[in-house]
């Protein structure tokens, strides 16, 4: 694998969120450059359309990197839309799967409740880890309403919808996949299932962590996409 010395880290957010999930950790990855985007109908891009698929996303934000070398951040529907950037731009040199998975399936309920408007107070408690600070979930809490109900639907129904096992499989980049120990989330074995399904899988748990690893443990998720960053250009 051929790359540059650049190699910023390209952050994707999940879904309903912006790009101040990764809020703080620019800092923590030293002289690494980074590329923080807001998806389309989020945060600053509010009033761009929306897109519906994971496809979609993905196919915006390569255009958004243009022909830069990167390694993909990408936080639940965001590690599905870098499998899918990383599958068709061959500037992904690397694939950071934060708290992600090929396949994704959403509760029913879920779907019902934020069809109805409403954003499930049980998805918001299971998101965490018990060693979560009361001022993080209280921050967490009130970004809720940061993005229109209706776009929070559309990504996890996008998110029900994706099927990524044989695109994940073919992926030819390294791949790190980091996981909450505490994350109830994702599917039961990810982790196990993510390494046979594809052998440049390596993982990583962090400890007392739930779904949103970089927010609840900052320091050890910055320390692991540098180790990972620095593993790359030690290939090149």
């Amino acid at each position: 694998m051929s790359v540059s010395g650049q190699l910023p880290f390209v952050l994707i957010h999940g879904a309903g969120g912006t790009k101040a999930k990764f809020r703080g950790l620019e800092e923590k990855l030293k002289d690494a450059s980074c590329i923080v985007l807001d998806l389309p109908g989020h945060g600053e891009n509010a009033d761009q359309s929306r897109c519906k698929t994971i496809e979609e996303y993905a196919e915006w934000a390569n255009e958004q990197i243009g022909d830069q070398e990167v390694i993909v951040v990408g936080h639940s529907m965001g590690g599905m839309i870098g499998i899918e950037m990383a599958a068709h731009n061959p500037n992904v040199k690397g694939l950071v799967l934060n708290a992600s998975h090929y396949e994704m399936p959403v509760h029913p309920k879920i779907l019902e409740d934020l069809a109805k408007g409403t954003f499930p107070e049980f998805l918001f408690k299971a998101s965490y880890g018990k060693e979560a600070s009361a001022e993080l979930l209280d921050e967490e809490q009130k970004q809720l309403s940061w993005v229109d109900t209706p776009v929070v639907h559309d990504d996890f129904y996008a998110c029900n919808e994706y099927k990524g096992a044989d695109i994940f499989a073919k992926l030819n980049v390294p791949i790190l996949a980091v996981y909450g120990s505490e994350d109830k989330l994702l599917p039961k074995g990810a982790a196990e299932k993510a390494a046979e399904q594809n052998g440049s899988v390596r993982t990583r748990t962090i400890a007392g962590a739930g779904h949103y690893i970089m927010l609840e443990k900052p320091e050890e998720f910055a320390k692991a996409l540098l180790e990972f960053r620095e593993s790359l250009l030690a290939r090149a």
